[in-house]
């Protein structure tokens, strides 16, 4: 099979995104003022890229007189990436204390493509905005879903997982809506694993789980991708790796840009 550069642009900015995707309230692992630091590595054959990082970071707000979170995540390639794709992402999501998502704003630009799309979910449905760089608006309503989660809040949800009290090859559903439509899938939890830093050489006891991936672009269908979350009382994502339809991905925590 020939694989032209675009692809490979496609391929891996488009797992970049998709990072922003995989993350019962009961006490929430995480809190207002968490900010976290990842760098996607990118591998095909001989081929090694840094190609470039993403930001979590957690808000509590009010609105209406009701608490929420605030979730935002931002992407972007390193300068010395832009040259051969350019990223400049965000996503923004409002969930109620339970973890059920309110809104979802995913906006940027990826090379030449445009994305402007804000979703609002509603008891009788969730409504979508999605308009284009050149200011076309159109509309989509979807069914109402009420397990289904936006991408970047499902991240937090997944951290929220009693991992303590499960046994090797359980299973957790999970609901999410992306690019107007909604997806059905689940975790499937490994166990635990010590996970070793490359560069750093620090060890770390984790929890470890696969999530079912949906068929696409840039995915193989299946559990083909492995996270690691810190044992520690925080279920920090710290390493994830994943095979591609083109090469392999891993995304690692980074320790000196991460705060609490």
């Amino acid at each position: 099979m020939k694989i032209s550069s675009q692809h490979i642009k496609r391929l891996l900015w488009g797992l970049f995104l998709w990072f922003s995707v995989y993350q019962s309230n009961a006490q929430t692992p995480f809190e207002d003022g968490e900010v976290l630091r990842y760098e996607l590595v990118y591998n095909w054959g001989l081929i090694w890229a840094r190609a470039g990082y993403v930001d979590f970071s957690v808000q509590d707000t009010t609105i209406a007189n009701q608490n929420y979170y605030h979730f935002i995540g931002e992407g972007s390639s390193y300068k010395n990436w832009d040259w051969f794709y350019k990223v400049r992402s965000k996503y923004e999501a409002y969930a109620d204390v339970d973890l059920n998502s309110k809104r979802f704003i995913r906006f940027g630009k990826e090379g030449s493509n445009y994305y402007n799309r804000d979703y609002h979910v509603k008891p009788e449905a969730i409504y979508a905005t999605f308009k284009d760089e050149d200011g076309t608006t159109s509309y989509k309503e979807m069914p109402p879903n009420a397990s289904a989660k936006d991408v970047l809040t499902a991240i937090y949800y997944c951290r929220t997982f009693d991992f303590e009290n499960m046994t090797e090859n359980d299973t957790i559903p999970l609901t999410f809506y992306l690019d107007g439509e909604i997806y059905p899938s689940y975790v499937r939890f490994l166990g635990t694993e010590e996970f070793k830093h490359p560069k750093t050489k620090k060890r770390q006891d984790c929890w470890v789980f696969k999530p079912n991936l949906i068929e696409g672009t840039v995915f193989k269908e299946g559990e083909n991708m492995t996270v690691y979350v810190s044992k520690d009382g925080s279920n920090t994502p710290i390493y994830i790796e994943t095979d591609l339809v083109i090469g392999k991905a891993k995304v690692f925590l980074q320790e000196e840009e991460s705060s609490k």
